[in-house]
């Protein structure tokens, strides 16, 4: 047996409190049945509604249960020994197989090479077994099976992960992955609150799924550190049951269901139910299709604001590509690397809860560096859109700021505010000493709005040049990121962001279809009608990008007048004046299409 070096490699950690308002889940008993009804199962005279022993088609298969060494599959007592030494049945299999080594491979000349596990499989046998510190599977081993039945830590649960393959950034290898082929099919793990679920270090070809089912999880449900092709494959995940109302127990989501730290994984096909960010994505090469995000209640828009800053899927670098996904009432947040050279289609938006329309969601995109190779097309949004916003003050994704009115009640007009100021200090404001917090401060302005007078609002608690400040004109307000007397809140009904001083480089976002509200895009075309020669047409509402870059076209159209030409002159911001040779009649049309970025060689 390898038991006690496996033991020695376990992760420190704390443990952490449960909350006496969260529930605790266990297994549902939907899966328990589907797993127990399996061709794969027969009943087990320990746990009613768990399967027993799988059938083997060969008697050499190499294979162990925690069964074998005392382990509980009624998840009363403490497994924890009895599944190690189940693994550690797998983990000398490489003596009994043929060569010692993983097919193909021989040495790193590092004095280590992958040992063959020939396929061995841990067959939890549809048990629900209790554990309270971390399963390890060390490096330098590949071939390996885990699953069908459960994993729940306990309240005394000591570590981080519930299991952990390899040791995080030690892999020092060509293509640094010191275990290959070791898959988890059918498995139910529910971190208990204290836990988080699977941390998967410097791999290649680790699959978890089909069937995976993580619950409870603390800071992940799933943590992918560099290696390459980790397959998430159909897989559900929350930190806390799909019905848990944050809200009314007080608490606050925390968990990162899915993090991937690395290149050339695959998550597909894939639900989160509850979790603080749904996916993080910080690699390049890497694949996602199919993954649905959502959140209990469709409140998730109410923790978009510091220190939460909740988000359906968080991306910060590029090279991606993200196939048919589904934000549902949430936000999809690009910043930094991710920016660029990213690819999202065939997705789609909806569902913010009620009272939360206001708040920008669908796709943000936070920094003034915007491509090369961004493309965001043939999405359908309904009621989201996309949106450009300031960069976060730091690298942090909890510094993304947001709208102050989050939880502005359905009716309140911050629901014309559709732009946030929050991150950004505006010059050139009027004071409202009376207002002292940021929804009093909203309210003036809503006050002043109904006057037509109030386009932009900001609010700071900062005693020394902060407080509530407003705009009766947004056109002599001069908006930069905050440099004192912060951090500001607010909304505005125009961009104030300055969205000319924004670099668009080869980007496109085009053919999206939206419902509810204009579209947007980085190109848009407008019509002028006759009479006149001097036309002013206004892109803005048409723009992700508050600014023009080029004139793609320009057409005028009057059967009365016979060669008449058109000239744009520079653009404003997104505004352009066009004029024509000689007036266009009254039935004369003007047609023009503009873009928002700049064109690229290497994005035709």
């Amino acid at each position: 047996m390898v038991l006690a070096g496996v033991l020695a490699v376990w992760i420190s950690g704390v443990v952490a409190a449960v909350h006496p308002s969260h529930p605790v889940h266990k297994a549902p008993r939907e899966l328990l049945n589907r797993i127990a009804g399996s061709a794969h199962a027969v009943a087990n005279p320990y746990h009613p509604g768990h399967a027993a022993a799988r059938t083997v088609t060969s008697s050499f298969a190499p294979r162990s249960t925690p069964l074998e060494f005392g382990g509980d599959p009624t998840g009363v007592k403490d497994s924890t020994v009895a599944l190690q030494m189940a693994i550690s049945v797998c983990l000398n299999q490489s003596k009994l197989s043929p060569n010692g080594n993983f097919p193909g491979d021989t040495s790193f000349n590092n004095g280590h090479s992958i040992r063959d596990m020939g396929g061995c499989e841990v067959d939890l046998a549809g048990g629900e077994y209790l554990i309270s510190a971390p399963l390890i599977i060390p490096q330098y081993n590949a071939n390996m099976n885990f699953g069908f039945g459960s994993l729940v830590a306990a309240p005394n649960f000591q570590g981080d992960f519930m299991i952990v393959i390899g040791i995080q950034g030690s892999c020092k290898v060509p293509q640094g992955s010191c275990n290959i082929d070791i898959n988890f099919p059918s498995l139910f793990i529910d971190g208990g609150h204290v836990a988080s679920g699977m941390q998967i270090n410097d791999v290649m070809g680790v699959t978890i799924g089909p069937g995976g089912y993580f619950l409870n999880f603390t800071a992940y449900g799933i943590q992918i550190n560099q290696g390459h092709e980790v397959m998430v494959d159909r897989c559900w995940l929350g930190e806390s049951n799909f019905d848990y109302d944050f809200a009314k127990f007080g608490t606050v989501p925390n968990a990162s269901a899915i993090q991937i730290n690395g290149n050339d994984h695959y998550v597909l096909n894939t639900i989160v139910f509850s979790s603080r960010i749904g996916l993080e994505v910080h690699g390049a090469a890497d694949y996602i299709q199919g993954v649905h995000v959502w959140f209990p209640m469709n409140r998730a828009l109410s923790f978009m604001g510091p220190p939460v800053s909740a988000k359906a899927f968080f991306v910060t670098a590029g090279g991606n590509r993200f196939n048919g996904c589904y934000a549902d009432g949430g936000r999809c947040v690009f910043v930094g690397g991710g920016l660029s050279k990213n690819r999202w289609m065939n997705g789609f938006e909806c569902c913010a809860g009620g009272g939360l329309g206001g708040i920008n969601h669908g796709i943000i995109l936070a920094g003034d560096s915007i491509g090369p190779g961004l493309e965001i097309t043939h999405n359908m949004f309904g009621g989201g859109s996309v949106w450009h916003e300031p960069a976060p003050n730091t690298s942090s994704d909890r510094d993304i700021r947001a709208h102050a009115h989050s939880m502005a009640p359905p009716g309140d007009c911050a629901t014309a505010f559709k732009y946030n100021t929050t991150g950004l200090q505006c010059n050139g404001l009027q004071q409202d000493p009376s207002a002292k917090t940021a929804d009093a401060c909203r309210q003036r302005c809503c006050a002043e709005q109904a006057q037509g007078s109030c386009n932009v609002w900001q609010f700071s608690g900062d005693g020394d040049g902060g407080g509530c400040w407003f705009d009766p004109s947004i056109g002599n307000v001069d908006c930069v990121p905050e440099h004192n007397a912060g951090p500001w809140l607010g909304g505005a009904t125009q961009d104030p962001s300055a969205g000319g001083n924004a670099k668009i480089v080869g980007t496109r976002i085009a053919d999206n279809s939206f419902s509810g509200q204009s579209g947007v895009g980085t190109r848009a075309s407008m019509t002028a009608s006759g009479p006149g020669s001097n036309f002013t047409l206004d892109f803005c509402e048409h723009l992700v990008f508050k600014n023009i870059a080029l004139v793609r076209s320009l057409t005028v159209v009057d059967g009365a007048t016979a060669g008449l030409t058109a000239h744009a002159l520079p653009p404003q911001g997104c505004s352009i004046n066009v004029i024509t040779s000689s007036p266009l009649t009254k039935g004369g049309m003007l047609f023009v299409e503009v873009d928002s970025s700049t064109y690229t060689g290497a994005f035709v």
